[in-house]
């Protein structure tokens, strides 16, 4: 069998001049797309929205309100940091209530806020709502994906739903899903150590002993004396 011509090979290796430029300015506009991308910055968003108005309407930072957390740790500016892992009285739920209405009119007014969502989710949380809690914390990650309040506070929300089910597998997915939230936390965010606790709290829980404990071992290197450095060396000694 003889081979083309190679005249004839050279005709077909000769594309068009259009056809051959926009290929080569698909590839040029790709490449600024990554060049853009691998520029910037995530987004790290922290603190309550700069609205003076807003946090007046809604009383918040509250630090009076506390979460029942089940031995979770757990953060939120609109509670002012950590709470206490306390329960409410009367009053004090009718003020979240209160907030809540202010918080949602707000929303409607600023959809790309994710700060006012995840304290949407933390008041959720002071009444005990888990399904809103991890719903609101969800919308808050979704407009900004490296948010490590939101993260941690999705996280402990579903993890707090899975310790209220009575079924063993519901339970347990649950639990796995709060553990890929506290795993998303950044590093170099102030939230990470609480989501490394909690991250080899619940490993412990659903039985992985041995992630559990190296997690364990990277909190200890951030904090070795505290209570609840304690507390997590007792829970792994327990189980």
């Amino acid at each position: 069998m003889t081979s083309p011509p190679v005249a004839e090979i050279e005709r077909r290796l000769c594309w068009p001049a259009l056809p051959a430029l926009l290929f080569l300015g698909i590839l040029a506009l790709l490449l600024t797309l990554a060049g853009v991308s691998l520029g910037m910055r995530p987004q790290h968003p922290a603190g309550l929205p700069e609205d003076p108005e807003l946090l007046r309407a809604t009383g918040l930072p509250d630090r009076s309100l506390g979460v029942l957390t089940a031995d979770l740790r757990y953060r939120a500016a609109a509670l002012g940091g950590e709470p206490a892992e306390q329960a409410n009285d009367a009053a004090a739920i009718a003020r979240v209530r209160e907030a809540e209405r202010v918080l949602a009119r707000w929303t409607r007014r600023h959809p790309g806020e994710p700060r006012v969502r995840a304290a949407l989710g933390a008041l959720a949380l002071v009444r005990h709502d888990y399904a809103a809690a991890a719903a609101r914390y969800r919308e808050a990650c979704e407009r900004a994906p490296h948010y490590g309040e939101g993260r941690l506070g999705w996280g402990v929300a579903l993890a707090l739903d899975g310790e209220r089910t009575t079924d063993a597998w519901q339970r347990r997915a649950l639990l796995l899903r709060a553990i890929a939230q506290f795993a998303a936390v950044d590093p170099s965010g102030a939230e990470y150590p609480l989501a490394l606790y909690d991250r080899a709290h619940l490993l412990s829980e659903v039985g992985r002993r041995p992630e559990a404990a190296a997690f364990a071992r990277a909190y200890f290197a951030l904090d070795s004396t505290s209570e609840w450095a304690d507390r997590l060396r007792g829970d792994l000694a327990a189980r």
